[in-house]
């Protein structure tokens, strides 16, 4: 249970307190057909995946970077990020993971680490077409374990990793706990579906997980560009997949990281993933830069967006 509530409270919460080459809709697009001005929709391996891309049109990017929320957050986490980006000369694409923001809500999506790495890494070579230049990829809480993951699964396609208050693991394993059986049960998974929508898909629900986050209550707007892709139909839902549909396909460990630039950020008071993860992280892989930003909580790359965006840059421009 305890590993739930790390994984979960991603946010501090839960319930009980061809055709891939060409643009399309996909099945949330009805609600959102273009949620951004540089949104994007395309379908891989059957999934619909919404995207952003800034600088996608220079000729020679000093390099390409993607970014990876975290556990209910969307593209929209990275607002304070991609300015400096893209200023700096880097092609940025912000994904949203299946399930998630304005993907696909189809439930068949296995969730886990691994499955999640092999999805991207197949978006990402559509993204590609014939670029055969190495990425950055930078991920958050839940996404910072699949960035770990896809670094693992196709080294050869990564220039560095970036790692931000991540779920990192030394081995990836599966979920294995009471709670786990129980959203796999017909009956309690639609009793902590309703739990769900009322204790997390809520204005003011949402503002005190994200206080939690930020360690001070955040203005509506942010708020609101939280919640707007939570209320799409099927999020619930979603939220519950990632415990009830989420086998490992693949081991992985954390040794083969040694030979790959990687920075970890993380804020000294994060008590949703406490600091003690990644000093255990970098006890397993040495060669981790380990930057900790006094001060800031779960999510710096929005509460301290100017130390993160310093260290990010720095670390991006010397491995490109």
């Amino acid at each position: 249970m305890k590993k739930f509530v790390i994984i979960l409270c991603s946010v501090s919460i839960f319930v009980f307190h061809g055709f891939t080459q060409n643009e399309v809709p996909g099945n949330v697009a009805t609600v959102a057909s273009k949620p951004f001005s540089n949104s994007h929709f395309i379908i891989v391996d059957s999934i619909s995946f919404h995207y952003r891309t800034w600088n996608d049109q220079l000729p020679a990017p000093k390099g390409k970077v993607l970014l990876i929320h975290g556990f209910i957050g969307s593209t929209f986490c990275w607002r304070e990020n991609i300015d400096p980006l893209i200023n700096q000369g880097y092609e940025v694409v912000a994904v949203d993971l299946p399930g998630f923001g304005y993907s696909d809500r189809n439930l068949q999506v296995n969730q886990s680490q691994s499955n999640r790495s092999r999805l991207l890494w197949d978006f990402l070579t559509v993204i590609d077409q014939n670029d055969s230049s190495r990425w950055n990829i930078v991920g958050h809480s839940m996404g910072g374990g699949t960035a770990e993951a896809m670094s693992l699964m196709k080294p050869g396609r990564m220039k560095s990793l970036t790692i931000v208050d991540g779920m990192v693991f030394i081995r990836n394993r599966n979920v294995n706990s009471s709670f786990v059986l129980m959203t796999q049960m017909k009956g309690t998974n639609k009793v902590l579906v309703a739990l769900t929508k009322k204790r997390m898909i809520d204005f003011d629900k949402l503002q005190h997980i994200l206080k939690g986050l930020y360690g001070y209550f955040p203005d509506s707007a942010v708020v609101e560009g939280y919640l707007r892709p939570l209320l799409l139909e099927g999020s619930a839902e979603s939220i519950l997949n990632i415990f009830a549909n989420a086998k490992e396909i693949q081991h992985l460990h954390s040794d083969a990281l040694s030979e790959l630039p990687v920075l970890v950020i993380w804020g000294k008071k994060d008590r949703t993933i406490r600091l003690h993860s990644g000093k255990k992280f970098k006890r397993s892989v040495p060669t981790v830069d380990l930057k900790i930003i006094p001060g800031a909580r779960h999510s710096p790359m929005e509460t301290h967006s100017e130390i993160f965006n310093g260290y990010l840059l720095e670390f991006l421009n010397k491995n490109n």
